[in-house]
C-alpha cells in the first residue's frame, strides 16, 4: 500500500483481541509489523490475517499524524482512513486509531501550522476548526471503536503547560463532538507512564507531571490509553514492582486502561539495561502480574515481527522489541504471550477452514476448493493483499468448485467462503507464474 509510510517507533500499531484468563474483555495486540517491515509491505494482507485469526480475532490500531500533509490539513489520514475500512470484512478485527498532534519526543514539536496560519500553538483556530472537521468526518464516516486524539501528551505539558490547557479545551470539545456523531466509539488520548510518572532514570526521567493528567475532566476520557515501557527505569523485567502501575490505576478509579505500546528488547547494543529473549519472557509473566485485577482493556506488543530499517538510532533501540527474530523465526516470548489468550493462532497456511480444502495450494492456472458440507447457493469473494474485492463467485452448490485463475497476477490472495451471511471459511490462496 504506497501510502502507508515507513514505521516511525512509537507510531503505528497493531492489536490483537482475546479473552484472557484474568478478564473476558482484555485485549491482545501487536504493533503494525508485516514480516520485512518497514522495507517491504507485501505481507500486510498475511500479517493482517494472522492477527484477526489470533486469539478469537482483534483490535488493529493505526497510529499516526492528523493529517498526511501540510496542504490536507482537516481531511482524514489515508492509514487511519484504510484501517478502519478493511474491517469487518475481508478482516476480522476491532478499529482503533490515534491522531497524534506532535511529535513524541522532545523538543514536543507541533504539527499545528495550517494554510491559512501557521503558528503552532493551541491558539490557532484555523488549524482546531480543520483538526474538529476532520474528527467529526472519522465520526461519521468510519465510527471507529476505539478513538484517541493525542499521543505521549504530557511532553508538551513540560514544554508548555500554558499553551497544554489549550489542548485540553480543545480535547474536551472535541469529545463531546465526537460522542454526538459516533456514541458507540471509546474515546481518549494517550500518556507514556514512564514520563507521565517520572519513572525514566536510565533516560532522565526523573520528574512526574501527573499536572498533565490533572488537567482533564475525566468524565470526558472513556478509556485512558499508555505507552508503558519500564526498561526506562528497571534495568530488568524482575526489578520491575508489581505495583508499578498502581499510580495510575488509583487516579483513574475504575476507567478502562489501554496499554497502546508496551515490549522489552530482545537484543540491542545501544540500551542502558539488559536485553535479550529470556529478559522478553520475564516481562510478559511480569506485566501480567502487574495488570492482574484491574480495568485494562487493551494491551498491545509492540511490534510482532522484527523492524528491518535500523537507519536511526530509534529504530536501532525498538528492532528488536519483537517477538520474532530478522528471519522470521518465533522467539520463546510469543508462545508465553498467545498462552493467554483463549485460543491458539490459525495457520496462515489454511486460514480459517473448518473443514475445506484447496489443491493445489499455490497454483498456476485452476484449483480445487472442497468442503466437508454440502454448500447450497454459496457465494465466493476473493480479496487481494490489500483487503480489496477482486472477484465473486455467486449461487455454488454441491461439494467442490473449480476456481480459474482468469486475469488475476501472481500473489497472495483471502478466499471467504459464505452461505447464508455466514462466513464457512477463511482460506489463504497464492498464484504463481
Amino acid at each position: 500500500m504506497k501510502h502507508i509510510p515507513l514505521i516511525i517507533i512509537f507510531e503505528i500499531f497493531f492489536f490483537v483481541g482475546t479473552t484472557f484468563s484474568q478478564s473476558s474483555s482484555l485485549k491482545l495486540g501487536y504493533g503494525f509489523s508485516p514480516q520485512g517491515q518497514p522495507n517491504d509491505y507485501s505481507q500486510m494482507g498475511a500479517f493482517l490475517e494472522e492477527v484477526a485469526n489470533t486469539c478469537n480475532g482483534g483490535v488493529i490500531l493505526a497510529n499516526g499524524s492528523w493529517r498526511d500533509s501540510f496542504a490536507s490539513s482537516g481531511n482524514i489520514p489515508a492509514f487511519q482512513n484504510d484501517i478502519c475500512k478493511l474491517q469487518p470484512l475481508p478482516y476480522a478485527y476491532t478499529d482503533m486509531v490515534v491522531f497524534s498532534w506532535g511529535t513524541p519526543t522532545k523538543p514536543y514539536t507541533l504539527f499545528l501550522d495550517v494554510p491559512g496560519d501557521t503558528a503552532r500553538k493551541w491558539t490557532n483556530s484555523t488549524a482546531k476548526n480543520l483538526f474538529l472537521k476532520m474528527l467529526l468526518n472519522v465520526a461519521d464516516s468510519l465510527q471507529p471503536t476505539y478513538f484517541f486524539i493525542g499521543n505521549e501528551i504530557s511532553m508538551y505539558w513540560e514544554d508548555d503547560s500554558v499553551d497544554f490547557m489549550g489542548w485540553v479545551a480543545f480535547y474536551h470539545q472535541a469529545y463531546d463532538s465526537i460522542k454526538l456523531h459516533s456514541p458507540s466509539s471509546k474515546v481518549g488520548t494517550v500518556f507514556n507512564y514512564e514520563h507521565l510518572s517520572g519513572n525514566g532514570s536510565l533516560i532522565g526521567w526523573t520528574k512526574s507531571y501527573w499536572n498533565s493528567l490533572d488537567a482533564f475532566d475525566t468524565s470526558k476520557i472513556d478509556i485512558l490509553g499508555l505507552t508503558v515501557y519500564p526498561f526506562f527505569n528497571y534495568s530488568t523485567a524482575n526489578a520491575v514492582p508489581t505495583d508499578y502501575l498502581t499510580p495510575i490505576f488509583s487516579k483513574m478509579e475504575n476507567k478502562p486502561i489501554a496499554i497502546t505500546e508496551t515490549g522489552w528488547q530482545a537484543d540491542s547494543i545501544l540500551a542502558n539495561w539488559f536485553c535479550s529473549p529470556g529478559m522478553q519472557v520475564d516481562y510478559i509473566n511480569k506485566l501480567f502480574t502487574i495488570i492482574k485485577g484491574q480495568n485494562v482493556e487493551v494491551i498491545n506488543w509492540l511490534f510482532l515481527n522484527y523492524l528491518m530499517d535500523q537507519s536511526t538510532s530509534e529504530n536501532q533501540l525498538a528492532c528488536s522489541i519483537a517477538l520474532r527474530d530478522p528471519n522470521g523465526n518465533d522467539l520463546p516470548a510469543l508462545s508465553v504471550w498467545l498462552s493467554h489468550c483463549s485460543n491458539s493462532t490459525v495457520s496462515m497456511n489454511s486460514g480459517t477452514n473448518n473443514g475445506t480444502i484447496i489443491f493445489p495450494n499455490p497454483f498456476f492456472i485452476q484449483t480445487t476448493l472442497q468442503t466437508e458440507i454440502f454448500l447450497r447457493n454459496a457465494n465466493i469473494i476473493l480479496y487481494n493483499s490489500f483487503g480489496q474485492k477482486v472477484k465473486q463467485i455467486y449461487n455454488i452448490s454441491g461439494q467442490s468448485i473449480t476456481l480459474s485463475r482468469d486475469n488475476l497476477h501472481s500473489g497472495v490472495y483471502f478466499l471467504r467462503l459464505m452461505q447464508d451471511n455466514q462466513v464457512i471459511s477463511t482460506n489463504r490462496l497464492i498464484i504463481i507464474d
